[in-house]
């Protein structure tokens, strides 16, 4: 019997390329049977040579069960202790967290451990991160997440290796069920710790574990855990072809990007199967550090949809805060204008040159009898343009826009909002971000290099003319 799962175990590491040859790694151990077999299986293993690691234990105290959690902390030193393992303890006051960052209990005590794992991990030079998730945990996941509405990648379940927080994660135990972990030790007279709120069916994974997966048992004709593990097993083979696939398009498709935002090429896009256009807008949502977990299969759907029938300049408003503008020709998709740091307001000297932004804005004061007006109205450069002198209110300043901020476009004549004559004009996110006005003390004069106002226009009785000229900073 115990050389059966450590065999099995054994086997899975090998076939999953999961321990690289003497890599040290950090062992999660929470004092529950799983984390429990976890230690004593690979420290068999270790001991009888066929593997190859040194092993660091770390336990997080989620501070939730008061004494329980201590009782727990206790155990895990005196495991450490019995398989002469160095042990890091790490305490989190998960309540607090979840409190501050509006988060389900659950999620903040899942976003604290992976933070400590991954930091601990790095810290003592631990190669990866090794947990204890096991068949069952892979059976409710899988449930979990049809519940909730999911695709191929949701129903690969529990992976052997993920990168999570900038490390990698491996799971040794998935091979086997819970019985056969607890069997295992029970064989080894090894006692472990309760975590009697796994009972509390208030929890979902709770009402799975003990409501509906013994409810789906009774009307399976085999091992309801074993069915879905194979059925996740063929759903990663699968949507681990669609993510090489994937990369290689992404290549193709994408044509900017920045820390906040992802700019991609519609047609192209639009050229590839709805399985790949998923699986391009979730690789889009991570380069801008966009959790997942919120956005369902029904999201995707709608995302798809939004893509191919709405207008263009339309913002479809996602999760976590994140965005979709459609363009003419790309749509980008993040949380650019919420992340990125605007100039603060610089004054202009007349005549003179100064910067801004990316910009270098000159300024010079022109008599009007040595300039030829006609010629001057009918210059179509965006980043030049000429005001009458008179007309302007010093001092004058360049300046992002604001919400809220209105002007008079020329030709119209009529104030309009900066936002909305913006979306009509149809730019894309890039003109957007590089846009700016020019105002003097009472009024905007230019939203830059779009369009002028009808402020202090030139006309025949002009004799004094401001030119202003923007061009590219030198980087």
């Amino acid at each position: 019997m115990p050389e059966n799962i450590e065999e099995k175990t054994a086997a899975f590491l090998k076939q999953n390329n999961l321990l690289p040859d003497g890599a040290k790694v950090l062992l999660a151990v929470s004092g529950g049977a799983d984390s429990v077999g976890l230690v004593k299986i690979l420290a068999a293993l270790k001991l009888s040579g066929r593997i190859n690691n040194d092993f660091h234990i770390a336990h997080i105290n989620h501070l939730l069960r008061a004494q329980e959690s201590l009782e727990d902390e206790k155990y895990v030193k005196a495991l450490a202790q019995k398989y002469k393992l160095p042990i890091t303890v790490e305490r989190v006051d998960v309540r607090k967290y979840a409190q501050e960052n509006r988060l389900s209990t659950e999620t903040a005590g899942r976003n604290l451990r992976l933070e400590k794992l991954a930091a601990t991990a790095k810290k003592h030079n631990c190669l990866c991160v090794a947990t204890a998730h096991q068949k069952n945990d892979n059976a409710e996941t899988v449930i979990h997440r049809l519940l909730r509405g999911t695709g191929f990648k949701g129903l690969a379940g529990i992976r052997p290796k993920a990168v999570l927080n900038g490390i990698t994660f491996i799971r040794p135990l998935l091979c086997l069920n819970r019985n056969e972990i607890e069997n295992y030790l029970i064989s080894q007279n090894i006692k472990w710790q309760t975590d009697h709120t796994n009972l509390d069916c208030r929890f979902m994974r709770n009402r799975i574990r003990h409501r509906i997966l013994p409810r789906l048992q009774k009307q399976a004709t085999d091992d309801i855990v074993k069915l879905l593990f194979v059925l996740s097993r063929r759903c990663l083979v699968f949507s681990e072809a669609l993510e090489r696939q994937a990369e290689k398009v992404w290549k193709e498709c994408i044509v900017n990007q920045s820390e906040n935002y992802v700019c991609i090429n519609s047609e192209k896009f639009n050229g590839c199967p709805s399985l790949l256009q998923v699986e391009l807008i979730q690789i889009a949502l991570q380069q801008c550090g966009i959790g997942l977990q919120k956005i369902t299969n029904e999201y995707y759907d709608r995302i798809i949809k939004f893509l191919t029938d709405s207008r263009i300049g339309k913002t479809m408003q996602l999760p976590n805060k994140a965005i979709i503008v459609k363009q003419q020709k790309n749509f980008y998709l993040g949380h650019p204008e919420t992340c990125t740091e605007k100039p603060e307001p610089v004054p202009l000297k007349m005549p003179g040159s100064v910067c801004f932004s990316d910009w270098i804005i000159e300024t010079e004061i022109l008599s009007a009898d040595k300039c030829n007006i006609k010629s001057i109205k009918q210059k179509k450069d965006n980043f030049i343009e000429w005001f009458d002198f008179k007309q302007i209110k010093p001092p004058l300043i360049a300046r992002c826009r604001q919400q809220g901020d209105k002007f008079k476009p020329f030709g119209l004549g009529v104030p309009k909002k900066i936002g909305k004559f913006i979306t009509s004009a149809k730019l894309d996110l890039d003109q957007r971000k590089k846009t700016f006005l020019v105002c003097d003390s009472e009024k905007i004069l230019w939203l830059v290099p779009i369009r002028r106002s009808n402020e202090a226009p030139i006309t025949s009785r002009s004799r004094r003319l401001l030119q202003i000229k923007i061009k590219n900073s030198p980087k």
